[in-house]
């Protein structure tokens, strides 16, 4: 299955984890949608090679950031119907707790965290531009359940414009360029910023065919959350015999925040071995 240029938009798993890796494009965001301001963003997870082979499950497409504050953000595009958002929310989270909390440090001591899922489709069906989760306590629905998780799927096809307008030109814009609708940005500095950015990816012929070629393998079989393609990848390394694809699998365990226990399990490993592997990785 090809795609043309004229589908390369920022709804392109890929795309979107390119442009918004930039902090000049992702602070916008973060604080047209949260609305409020947030402080200088001080890390944003290093972005992969886009590599074929083996490693093209390895690929991250979701975008991992902190700020000064140590707040903790997840961004994900998701194009087409989703599946098991609630659950992928729930892994996301423990990965970041998981990886932030240190070893002497208490439970109060977690950081405010927030998931973050941009859907090109209407994940739940009620129109709704925001769909924010509250927890509360069941019997007492005035008492709020405050653990400092926050998640939020915004809805590109919405009809029901519940948040700012800020945001929803951000999702107006999604909508336009995924389904080539036609739009006018030129009263948005930002988007005009957003539509450059992924402008100077198209133009980039080297770029355009890696993605074009990535974009095409992942569009019927996204690896997020898919155990079958975990067993396919171990199958197939053992098979070969090869201790690059074995490496490989470890690889993207990790950057699927999988604990060395757990890709122990998995690849069927010494709990040493996963470790040295993942110390030289």
């Amino acid at each position: 299955m090809s795609i043309s240029i004229a589908d390369i938009s920022l709804a392109n798993d890929l795309v979107f984890s390119e442009v918004m890796r930039q902090p000049e494009n992702v602070k916008p965001f973060l604080e047209a949608v949260l609305e409020k301001k947030i402080a200088e963003i001080t890390y944003i997870e290093k972005q992969q090679d886009m590599k074929d082979g083996i490693n093209l499950h390895g690929i991250r497409l979701d975008v991992a950031l902190a700020d000064a504050d140590e707040t903790r953000y997840d961004i994900e595009m998701q194009t087409g119907h989703a599946y098991d958002l609630e659950r992928r929310i729930r892994f996301y989270q423990s990965s970041i707790d998981r990886r932030t909390l240190e070893p002497a440090e208490s439970y109060r001591q977690l950081r405010e965290s927030y998931i973050i899922f941009i859907c090109t489709d209407d994940y739940y069906g009620r129109g709704l531009a925001l769909y924010k989760r509250k927890s509360v306590i069941d019997g007492a629905e005035d008492l709020m359940y405050e653990d400092g998780s926050h998640a939020y799927i915004l809805n590109a096809a919405f009809t029901t414009p519940n948040t700012n307008e800020p945001a929803l030109e951000f999702l107006r814009y999604v909508n336009a360029r995924y389904r080539r609708l036609a739009i006018d940005i030129s009263g948005s500095d930002y988007l005009t910023q957003i539509d450059r950015a992924v402008e100077d990816i198209k133009s980039d012929k080297g770029k355009v065919e890696r993605l074009m070629t990535l974009t095409a393998k992942l569009k019927d079989e996204r690896w997020i959350g898919r155990q079958e393609g975990l067993e396919e990848g171990l199958a197939k390394g053992r098979a070969e015999g090869e201790q690059s694809a074995m490496t490989g699998l470890i690889k993207r365990l990790l950057e699927r925040h999988k604990t060395l226990e757990e890709i122990a399990d998995i690849c069927g490993l010494d709990l040493d071995e996963v470790k040295k592997i993942a110390e030289e990785g």
